[in-house]
């Protein structure tokens, strides 16, 4: 072999002494060969620096290693640490991801699911744009919803309590005397938003106060709508107080809004409830609580799930998991949670 050739798995075989077989159980962990034929075979392949060619051996073990992910956007925080969480699980057992956007849209979110299934992914983690799935329901590929549910879809579902957490977080800025609460953002064809919609209404409910429409401000899951959403609130005449945000990029456009063109009294009286505590979360200073979704476990139950179906198992399926979120208080505690833990997110380094 030259210098200029790219060694091969017979020159592997041929340097270690042993049968490309041999070669080829070793490279693919197969656990059937004696220890010092192995040692033999992996100083072959550090001497020739050979790399396996992945895409021959999909097609021979028709398995390609990879997984899809399907978001509706990568511009959210949220959405992109939980590709972070994927990714440190799923790199140790050998997995590389294929990270889509649908854009927030139907027609793109197929097109991107096309796209992944003629890469012969392994498996699918998705967040789903909207209430529509069709086009999840016959696919032969093991798929985990994640953050999402789309109603009589039979798929593994994994998510938070969305509605009790709102409920919850509701109840914290009623506690405070808040009397006049709007709702911020969110689309009625998104599992999240409605759920969190209806906690929002079950918190007003119960403790005898109106639900003032003009205020329940529908409109979109990002941060041009928080911003937009949080202009036409302030255009209105005695605009509440007080205000649920439907998520964390509705939040930031709504505080940016807020910190540009609001008055000082109108930023001195404002107060905000939230869904979703990221590691920016006190940055957001008009923010009283948050609530705090379990990414690690959200993400690792997911691995858990997909890498059983891949194998074959189909032990409970559809499966759906739910997971209680927590409650950050951020007023007047500097970010601690309401139950003494630690924030979630802060063992993490950024550039």
């Amino acid at each position: 072999m030259s210098k200029r050739e790219t060694p091969t798995i017979k020159d592997v075989a041929k340097l270690a002494g042993v049968s490309i077989a041999t070669v080829s159980r070793v490279l693919n962990k197969l656990g059937v060969v004696n220890p010092e034929t192995e040692e033999k075979v992996q100083k072959a392949v550090a001497k020739l620096n050979y790399q396996p060619n992945a895409v021959a051996r999909s097609l021979k073990l028709n398995r390609t290693k990879s997984i899809g992910i399907l978001l509706p956007e990568v511009s959210n925080t949220f959405f992109t640490e939980i590709v972070e969480q994927l990714e440190h699980l799923l790199s140790p057992k050998g997995y590389a991801l294929l990270v889509c956007s649908s854009e927030h849209s139907v027609d793109e979110e197929k097109r991107k699911l096309s796209f992944l299934l003629e890469r012969n992914v392994d498996g699918l983690v998705i967040i789903a744009v909207s209430d529509e799935g069709s086009h999840f329901a016959d696919l032969d590929v093991p798929l985990v919803m994640l953050d999402r549910k789309i109603e009589d879809l039979a798929r593994d579902v994994i998510i938070s309590d969305n509605r009790q957490s709102a409920y919850d977080v509701t109840c914290r800025l009623i506690g405070e005397g808040r009397r006049r609460i709007g709702f911020l953002g969110g689309d009625p064809h998104v599992h999240t938003s409605v759920e969190r919609y209806r906690g929002f209404v079950d918190a007003l409910t119960h403790h005898g106060l109106a639900v003032e429409e003009r205020f329940v401000l529908h409109g979109g899951m990002t941060m041009k709508s928080g911003y937009t959403l949080m202009e036409k609130a302030l255009s209105f005449k005695e605009c509440p107080d007080a205000f649920f945000i439907v998520n964390d990029m509705v939040h930031i456009g709504a505080t940016s809004y807020l910190m540009e063109y609001a008055s000082r009294e109108v930023r001195h009286s404002m107060a905000f409830a939230s869904f979703d505590y990221l590691h920016y979360a006190p940055l957001l200073q008009f923010c009283h609580y948050a609530v705090a979704q379990p990414l690690e476990k959200m993400a690792k139950m997911a691995v858990q799930i997909l890498t059983r179906r891949m194998e074959g198992d189909l032990k409970g399926f559809p499966s759906t998991t739910v997971f209680q979120p927590m409650i950050v208080v951020m007023k007047s505690s500097e970010g601690a949670s309401s139950n003494g833990s630690r924030p979630p997110r802060f063992d993490k380094e950024f550039s």
